[in-house]
């Protein structure tokens, strides 16, 4: 009689098995960091994004620092405000983030404003 092996292998803790906001948040930052592995930009922004379209606001304000820095993508701060502006809807009483809003729109240059609220 044939034996079977049952599989024992699981996945690393580092790798989140479900797909909730906060989940895809954690992993795309662990990449945007390097927490675990090497940094790996393009990771971090795919699932930044996708935590981002499942209204995670750690997400989206990561996506603003990211822009507003020039951490892993060019910097570009009316993306940058649109980002830190989509994380304020998610959590409307996040002081921080709104900081960060504000920051963000005094160092904008009124082309770039007019960029930035045409988008919203």
């Amino acid at each position: 009689m044939a034996r079977h092996e049952v599989s024992t292998t699981r996945l690393p803790a580092a790798e989140p098995a479900d797909d909730s906001g906060d989940a895809l948040f954690r992993r795309g930052e662990r990449y945007l960091y390097g927490r675990g592995g090497a940094q790996d930009c393009t990771n971090a922004l795919k699932y930044l994004k996708m935590a981002s379209d499942k209204q995670n606001a750690k997400a989206r304000s990561a996506m603003g620092t990211m822009y507003a820095t020039g951490h892993c993508v060019t910097r570009d701060l009316p993306t940058a405000y649109h980002w830190f502006a989509l994380a304020l809807r998610a959590d409307p009483n996040n002081s921080v983030v709104e900081k960060n809003l504000s920051a963000v729109w005094n160092q904008m240059t009124p082309p770039e404003r007019q960029l930035a609220t045409k988008s919203q």
